[in-house]
This record gives structure tokens, sequence and C-alpha cells, in this order.
């Protein structure tokens, strides 16, 4: 995924204009500093990591100072100065400095590497015209905030995972209480459901009155804590409402595997790499409601097929070692599935990994004996017998 990753942003580096002076390495990029390949290509490059935290404009300075003394260089003839760590100072003190920087500069660019999104660049229009963001992928979750419509709330939830909400490329942290941010993933989750659907599923020993009194003082805070109404209600469903920009990482993961299963092959593997890129967690892991765990639950079974699709594709394609990686991935996730212990065992064969293959038939034996009480199928023990007498003729 980071190679992936890597030749996305160098060929929308390559195609970058003389107008953009500030690079921002996406803050949701995995492996910002793999890019860093890219980045130097001459001499005429600096290189600045900012050390410590709560940075002022002053302590910038004195830190480019001692990095322009080590490398011997200068910034006014530099064609590449990049800033590592930038989120350790405030967004204050980095936007004053990056645009000092940029004054001293003749010509070249400033690349910044942040783990969050930079609120000097978010405040500042004059900014966002000198500014891109690297990679940009829409399926990725990876979006160019120096070019966000500003007629539209672009809204990014993420929930698989821990859950991650962000406005407008600002992070929504404080939900002023749990019932708030419960509530506001349903919705998003459901994309269109009924009063009757949100009662029953929140407050279900509540009588009708009751329950929409706490419904919309519950819908109430979402709003004010987003400063953006979420839903819309017509012909007796809310709905997201039509001025936001909605990105959701469910969505497009379910997406992306569902169009894999129609696509060639070459295809099908970019979606379900994009897909399993996008799932860095269980759905709302840390959340315990029942409509969450059956959700939960869906989407561990599509992640597993995703990894056993993927691992089929990288099979047929002779990249034995990556489709075994693949399929041991997803046998976490079913740990019931014969087929799939015979895709492994078979794998494990094939490259001489004999004991692998026994330990994957024994772990597949205790389970089913302790959640079943049953024996792995007569096809599964006669590969095992084959695999046991090929270790013994080795041995």
């Amino acid at each position: 995924m980071v190679n992936l990753l890597w030749s996305i942003a160098a060929q929308q580096i390559r195609e970058f204009d003389q107008n953009v002076r500030l690079v921002i390495v996406h803050p949701n990029c995995v492996g910002q500093h793999h890019l860093f390949n890219i980045l130097f290509q001459n001499d005429k490059s600096i290189y600045m990591r900012f050390d410590k935290s709560g940075l002022t404009h002053e302590q910038l300075r004195d830190q480019l100072k001692d990095a322009l003394a080590r490398q011997e260089a200068s910034v006014e003839k530099a064609e590449t100065i990049v800033l590592d760590e930038g989120d350790r100072a405030s967004s204050d003190s980095l936007g004053a400095f990056v645009l000092e920087l940029l004054g001293r500069m003749q010509t070249g660019r400033i690349v910044l590497v942040t783990r969050e999104v930079p609120g000097f660049v978010l405040d500042s229009a004059e900014i966002r015209k000198q500014t891109c963001f690297v990679p940009v992928n829409k399926q990725l979750m990876l979006s160019d905030y120096a070019r966000l419509d500003e007629k539209t709330a672009f809204l990014e939830v993420r929930a698989l995972g821990s859950g991650r909400v962000t406005l407008n490329g600002r992070s929504i942290d404080d939900w002023d209480g749990t019932l708030p941010r419960a509530l506001f993933y349903y919705l998003v989750d459901r994309g269109m459901t009924t009063r009757s659907q949100i009662f029953e599923t929140f407050w279900p020993n509540l009588s009708t009155r009751e329950a929409t009194n706490v419904f919309h003082v519950t819908k109430r805070k979402i709003s004010e804590v987003l400063g953006v109404d979420l839903t819309t209600y017509w012909s007796g469903f809310y709905r997201i409402a039509s001025n936001i920009d909605l990105q959701y990482d469910v969505f497009l993961f379910t997406e992306m595997v569902q169009n894999s299963a129609i696509a060639e092959p070459e295809e099908a593997s970019r979606l379900l790499t994009y897909a399993l890129s996008l799932y860095q967690g269980d759905f709302l892991r840390t959340v315990e409601a029942d409509w969450v765990k059956r959700r939960r639950q869906e989407m561990q079974q599509m992640y597993g097929e995703a990894l056993i699709g993927l691992g089929k594709l990288m099979e047929q394609a002779g990249k034995s070692r990556e489709a075994l990686g693949l399929y041991v991935r997803a046998s976490a996730t079913n740990r019931h599935r014969e087929d799939l212990a015979r895709s492994i065992m078979m794998l494990y064969r094939n490259l001489g990994w004999h004991e692998d293959a026994i330990a994957t038939y024994r772990r597949l034996e205790s389970e089913l004996e302790s959640a079943l009480g049953v024996s792995p199928a007569p096809t599964l023990q006669e590969l095992l017998a084959e695999i046991q007498a090929e270790t013994e003729r080795v041995h």
C-alpha cells in the first residue's frame, strides 16, 4: 500500500504548477516518511525536524538556524525545504514561520509533514491558493483540504476503528457526552432512517413522548457540536442534509468490495487493496451498543471476504507469499472455514513449510471441536496425511 501511495504522490507532485509553494504530506497518509524518496531529488533540499512541543515562532527560527548550519545550506538557494513533525508548533507560530520562509525563498517549495491539518491553511484563502496536499485520492479518504467547496460542509467519518470525525478538515473531539456521538454514527451509518427505528434502537423502554424529547435534545447537541444540521426530515425519513458532502469509510469500503466482484482481475485487485487500507480496525471498536455489535459483525465478515478475494487474485498471479499472508489474516476473522484452512495448508506445502501446514490443521481441528464438536472434513484429513508423509520422507 505504501508503494501505491508513493506512486500516486509522485505523479501528483510532477503535475504541480509553479503556483504551488506549500506541499502538505497528507496527515492521513500511511507511511508519510516513505515519500521522502521523491522529495530529496538534489542537493538543494533542506530537511528540518521540529524538536519538542508547543514551539513558538522564535523557537522555530532557532531550530532552522541550527539545521542550516549542520547542512551548510541557505534558505535563499533552496529548492525544497522539508519541515517534519509540524504539529509540534502552534498553528499561528507555524503559519507565520512558513510565510516567512516562503518570502525568503527565491524559488521552490516548502513540504510540510504533520499529523493534523494545519489550522493556518484552513483559515487563509490566500495560503490555500498556494497549497496542495499529497497524496490525494477520494477512494482512500485522502482529500485536498486546500480545494474544499466552501458552499458545502465537508464531513469525513471514519468508523472502522475507534472512530474519528472531521468537518472541513478540523477534528471533532468534544461530543458533549456519549449519546450524541453514538446517535451521530447511527444516523451516518443508516443514511436514511425513520423516527421509530431510532427510538427502537436507542430508547425502546421509553414512551414515545419521552423518547421524542430525548431525541430532539440529542439531535440539537449534534448540530451544536458540528455547527451544522446533520440531517433533514422528509417524507417520514431522516436523511443526511443536502448541504453536507459526506465521506464515510464504511460506505467506501463496502462499495469497493462489491464492485471488485464484477471487475477484471487488475481492477479488482486495486479495489480490494484500497478497501483493505480503509479497514483500520473493527467497526467502532470502543462502543458496545447492540446495533454497533451487529454492524461490527457484518463488517468483520466483509473484511474477511475481501482478504480472501485479494488472496485468490494474488495466488492466480503467482504471488504465493502475498496470498498466504492475506489468507492467514482472513482466518483470524473466521476460524472455522475449512476451505480457507485448505488454501493456507496448500500454500505452506508448496512453499516447503510443512510444519506450518500441519499447525494450521491442528488449529482448525481444535476450533471445530471446541465450537461445534466435529472434526475437519475427510478431504482435509487426507491432505494432512499427505503432508505428514512428505515431511517424514524429507526427514
